[in-house]
């Protein structure tokens, strides 16, 4: 994560389905206000692996259970992208062999010990969660012999001698202290897990990760493979490269490393703007391994300093879901917010409010965002498959979804602005629902259910307001929604 800086009484909803090809009569005009969106099961893309949150391990307390309960429970967060020590990877301050012992102390420090029994806490609650180092490596892991960056980086003028650029030297250095951390969560931690991501934004540098170019990490990437391999631990799969800025290219330097891509299970991103995962998506299925899924690892928005409902609505809320659903559409299978909730971050030094919680004296309540985020998370559970929708609406992101029973279907879209009433649209032969559950997040509502539509004259027509968050959740007499 980088750090910087309707009205109450809305028009009554009617819904119904209507066939995919829809024609004008010669000659009349297609209302202004008024918008189509075309949904065809008979196209799916990819499965959802599930939808999850970020937030630092040594921040874990006992009175946060309640809330944790509260995102698996009623959010719908089935992962989770936790940070072990503090945003920093620097835990082993000098050179030279360790043995376990070394390793048990050092693990068994308070700021570990909290993030493990936070991480016993997910799994007691059936969550597996990944482990994601962030933050610079110990300063003598470090050299200063840097060429100027080919690629994007967060800040291109920092001197070479304070870029924390990893040494090619201490790659297996480096390797066997973030391996030992692993080793230690799952055997004397005893704690369940399978992914771990062994750096990040490492074109974010210094302060969210070390230097690593697109062409040195691979090269790191394969001694932390080796070594996990050597310790018994070639079941950890690996999640790459969560690189800050999107459209840097680490992943086709990483796909043409077959060794390497025996231990990659993950392509992993991060987007706070405009840009998303489909060239990533692209180069991936361009490849022989196309079926590595692509997980966008941190999303939402950067200007957490703005505490006013405006910014909460506007960037937390609408743009935050747009990027998700922009994310899915593209082609992603899971998606991490980033953060679970207000925190001290030590690569801002000072206080940051990005989480769907806001936190006051310990005392955790919801934001717009959580019911806004809730809109997505809640109703599309893992399994699912997105399937088509398609819409030329100004100011209208939509994705569908397909359950285990074919009619079993759920829209999620994000409104800002545009035409008011929208005709949802599907093929003639498709499974449609009997009625449709209409939920919303508003200025005014917190995913409020409004209504449920039974489908009238083989139209479905939807009134929204001027700017939601909505989810409509099909049901038949066979399959019940379930929420």
């Amino acid at each position: 994560m980088r750090a910087k800086p309707r009205k109450n009484n809305r028009v009554i909803c009617q819904l119904s389905l209507m066939i995919l090809s829809v024609s004008w009569p010669a000659g009349a005009q297609r209302p202004s206000d008024e918008a189509w969106v075309k949904i065809d099961p008979n196209q799916p893309y990819q499965e959802i692996q599930g939808f999850g949150v970020n937030y630092t391990g040594p921040y874990f307390r006992d009175d946060q259970k309640a809330m944790f309960d509260r995102l698996i429970g009623d959010l719908g967060v089935t992962m989770f992208r936790v940070v072990p020590y503090l945003v920093y990877s620097n835990w082993e301050e000098t050179p030279g062999p360790k043995n376990q012992e070394y390793w048990n102390d050092r693990y068994s420090t308070p700021i570990f010990e909290a993030t493990w029994k936070g991480l016993r806490y997910l799994n007691s609650r059936g969550i597996r969660p990944m482990l994601a180092l962030m933050g610079p490596v110990p300063a003598w892991m470090t050299d200063n012999q840097v060429r100027p960056p080919r690629h994007q980086v967060c800040q291109p003028n920092v001197p070479p001698d304070l870029q924390n650029h990893l040494s090619p030297a201490m790659y297996d250095a480096f390797a066997e202290e973030v391996v030992s951390m692993v080793e230690y969560a799952r055997h004397r931690a005893h704690v369940d897990f399978e992914y771990f991501s062994p750096f990040n934004e490492t074109d974010c540098y210094p302060a969210e990760g070390p230097r690593v170019d697109p062409d040195e990490a691979p090269k790191v990437l394969e001694a932390v493979a080796r070594k996990l391999n050597e310790d018994g631990l070639g079941d950890i799969q690996l999640v790459v490269a969560d690189n800050a800025l999107i459209t840097n290219d680490y992943t086709d330097p990483i796909l043409k490393d077959d060794d390497l891509m025996k231990q990659v299970e993950v392509f992993s991103f991060h987007t706070y703007g405009e840009n998303s995962v489909g060239p990533q998506v692209e180069r991936i299925k361009a490849s022989k391994y196309s079926r590595v899924p692509v997980w966008l690892t941190e999303y939402g928005d950067l200007n957490d300093q703005d505490k006013s409902f405006e910014n909460q609505w506007k960037n937390f809320s609408l743009a935050a879901n747009r990027r998700a659903l922009t994310a899915l559409n593209q082609g992603a299978s899971a998606l991490f917010f980033f953060d679970a909730f207000d925190d001290y971050e030590e690569c801002a030094k000072r206080l940051c409010f990005y989480g769907l919680f806001r936190s006051a004296g310990h005392i955790y309540s919801p934001k717009k965002s959580y019911y806004a985020t809730r809109q997505l998370y809640h109703f599309v559970r893992p399994g699912w498959h997105r399937i088509a929708a398609a819409t030329e609406a100004p100011g209208l992101t939509v994705s569908a979804f397909e359950g285990p029973a074919p009619d079993a279907l759920v829209v999620v879209g994000v409104k800002e602005g545009g035409p008011a009433r929208l005709h949802i649209a599907l093929p003639p032969a498709s499974a449609a629902p009997q009625d449709w559950d209409l939920y919303e997040t508003t200025r005014e509502l917190n995913c409020q259910k409004v209504s449920t539509l039974r489908m009238r004259d083989g139209r479905a027509e939807v009134d929204l307001p001027e700017e939601a968050v909505f989810t409509l959740v099909g049901k038949s007499s066979q399959v019940e929604s379930g929420f």
